[in-house]
């Protein structure tokens, strides 16, 4: 498994990669049961 670093995550954030790509229909479905664990907490 490999290991994420502070340096790992600061070229991830700076250069906005890997990204992620997914359909609209499927981030609403993602979304809300996100959204139920949030509102749980």
């Amino acid at each position: 498994m490999k290991r994420n670093t502070m340096e790992k995550l600061y070229l991830c954030m700076k250069n906005m990669n890997p990204q992620i790509e997914m359909s609209i229909d499927l981030l609403h479905k993602a979304r809300r049961p996100i959204e139920r664990m949030l509102a749980m907490s």
